[in-house]
């Protein structure tokens, strides 16, 4: 009945004229201004101008805290149809500032976004600003306690709603770039409509999340990129991936987490996905870059005021290239790129940053192929990685990008601090596959984990056994694993890895092929069979069922087509069963490397414990 409703009001609005009173029955029914715009063939703007001359407009409520008992005076405030007056009312000399958080946790935003909100909130009010909002729509984050803020309005985060806070609030200026890309989004529909973004313009986002445009300007620095093009035309489409040959990536613009990304191999998968991408990001054009494969990637996290650039850190991803950042293991200080690398590096962060005229936090990503360097996009926002790099190096990045946000100088931090810290950061993706029924654990460039842990230690791999044990890896002293490898690339890029597993004394197990393989290099392999042969024994779904498997190297075919096209079932069902069973799998070479590098360390070793020290001060 509710939702006939909602169709009844949807055809009222299609077959009469706009009147207040229609107007204030879609309102009240939870219409948006641009669902009601699309009724009536009419632009958002057109129904939000007609809204203001009938005063139709939403009130300003108190969440009522204290359950009527009496009167609650917090400041937890949400907008409503459903009055005509506001709880409360702001002296007309009060000009504050309004922070938009992240929203709802979800994939792509999480934690790590509500750290850089309330940072930011904390780092104005330091510099003298006594009046700061936030807007954010998830009770559950540390950015929606009570005492944070000035203002806290619980609403969502689209530019309808952003702009009926700005006409209640007339502040200074809002701030886009410590929510994610949920808030960044909103920075160019802002802006259009008078609002003053604090921190880098509009104009500046813009030039660097338009791929044309960004593109253009890494000409002029001499800085380059992997071929890419965007297209509306699959024709034109297929004619560049020919050329740059597969595999080629697919992204649409605009979009939060690699939604819609995919590694492409060929034309008929171009086909799908060019159509995939359109629809998550239908006012944009499809990007489609050339992956290189065996690339490293490499994040630097930085905060610039438009004339000095502080680098908080180069932080290189464990994982090779083609997981997304949200996904991979990441490493601070990086553990191999060349001094010449990391020049080249701190080099063109600093001429990206004041290119943009970059004012607050920045990412920035590249790709090192061959030993060359390669920009991939950059982000003039907060990062996920940015608390990470503050808690390591001592720094608060947040606080910084306050500074530079409101014009004011920013402190002396020696150069390159990150490079002379004496101890390693590794961050480990938390997964929730467990709680989504057929998902698979196998990574990409699309992100698919829910959370993160970041640990610190003396060194690389006593932060990394903390890390891996942060996030339900269980590591374990003896016992037998079972090795099954896509691709002969792949089977020898890691016989090093299993003879160092086998000299610790575990038992290997592997697949036909892969036995085969492995007991030509190592010695003895005892060959399983495959989950889909279960009258062959010893069978692989038996062995996990009676436990007697402690992990899993399965090393999926990701560089082949053969992931596209449904010869990998069985990698597939060992991969859930395992997840459902609580035994670990890698499913990097990377990952399983630094495992089994873990596993040597910690038979002579025990990881340190060691309280995380306090940000440095600078004046």
């Amino acid at each position: 009945m509710k939702n006939k409703n909602i169709v009844d009001v949807e055809s009222k609005i299609k077959q009469s004229e706009l009147d207040e009173s229609l107007l204030w029955e879609a309102k009240k029914m939870g219409f948006s201004d641009k669902q009601i715009a699309r009724a009536k063939d009419q632009t958002p703007d057109d129904v939000r101008a007609l809204r203001k001359k009938y005063g139709v407009l939403p009130s300003v409520k108190q969440i009522d805290t204290l359950a009527a008992e009496w009167p609650a005076v917090t400041n937890y405030l949400y907008l409503t149809y459903g009055g005509h007056s506001n709880d409360i009312i702001i002296p007309s000399d009060e000009k504050g500032i309004v922070v938009l958080g992240a929203g709802p946790y979800r994939i792509g935003s999480s934690v790590e976004f509500d750290w850089g909100t309330v940072n930011m909130v904390w780092g104005l009010q330091e510099n003298g600003e006594k009046s700061v909002s936030v807007v954010n729509c998830n009770p559950e984050t540390v950015s929606t306690d009570y005492d944070i803020c000035t203002r806290l309005y619980f609403e969502e985060l689209t530019e309808e709603r952003i702009l009926d806070i700005n006409e209640f609030e007339h502040p200074k200026g809002i701030i886009t770039c410590v929510g994610g890309q949920t808030a960044n989004n909103l920075t160019p529909g802002l802006a259009a409509h008078g609002i003053h973004i604090l921190g880098t313009s509009a104009y500046d986002v813009d030039r660097a999340e338009n791929r044309s445009k960004f593109s253009a300007e890494l000409d002029k620095l001499h800085i380059q990129q992997p071929r890419w093009q965007a297209f509306t035309n699959l024709n034109e489409a297929k004619i560049f991936a020919q050329d740059v040959g597969f595999p080629v990536i697919v992204r649409p613009s605009y979009v939060l987490s690699g939604a819609a990304m995919k590694v492409v191999w060929s034309q008929e998968q171009l086909k799908q996905y060019v159509q995939e991408a359109t629809d998550v990001s239908p006012d944009h054009p499809v990007v489609i870059s050339k992956f290189m494969l065996n690339s490293l990637e490499v994040d630097v996290d930085g905060i610039s005021n438009g004339k000095e650039v502080v680098i908080g850190a180069i932080v290189e991803h464990i994982d090779s290239a083609g997981v997304h950042s949200g996904d991979a293991m990441m490493c601070i200080p990086p553990w191999r790129l060349s001094n010449k690398i990391i020049e080249i590096i701190n080099d063109y962060t600093k001429k990206i940053a004041l290119t943009f005229n970059v004012k607050g936090p920045f990412n920035l990503q590249f790709l090192i192929s061959d030993d060359h360097v390669y920009v991939i996009e950059l982000n003039i926002r907060a990062s996920r990685s940015m608390p990470f790099v503050s808690k390591l190096v001592k720094t608060n990045l947040i606080s910084l990008a306050a500074k530079a946000i409101l014009d004011k100088p920013l402190p002396k931090i020696p150069e390159n601090k990150w490079q002379r810290i004496h101890n390693y950061g590794i961050k480990v993706p938390q997964f929730s596959f467990m709680q989504l029924e057929g998902a698979d654990i196998a990574l990409g460039v699309e992100m698919q984990s829910t959370g993160e842990a970041a640990c610190f230690g003396n060194s690389f791999y006593d932060a990394l056994s903390k890390g891996l044990i942060s996030v339900g890896y269980t590591l374990p002293k003896s016992g037998t694993a079972l090795v099954t490898v896509g691709g002969a690339q792949n089977k020898e890029k890691l016989v090093s890895t299993i003879a160092k597993l086998k000299q610790l004394g575990f038992d290997i197990l592997g697949t036909e092929h892969t036995a085969e393989f492995f007991k030509e290099k190592i010695g003895e392999v005892q060959i399983v069979h495959k989950i889909s042969e279960p009258d062959r024994k010893p069978n692989i779904a038996d062995l996990l069922y009676e436990r007697k498997i402690d992990f899993i190297i399965n090393i999926p075919s990701t560089s082949t087509l053969e992931k596209y096209v449904g010869m990998l079932d069985d990698e597939y069902q060992i991969r859930r069963k395992s997840l459902e069973l609580g035994i670990p799998v890698l499913t990097t070479i990377e990952l399983a490397d630094s495992f089994v590098k873990t596993l040597d360390w910690l038979k002579n070793n025990k990881p340190t414990i060691e309280p995380i020290e306090p940000y440095d001060h600078y004046e």
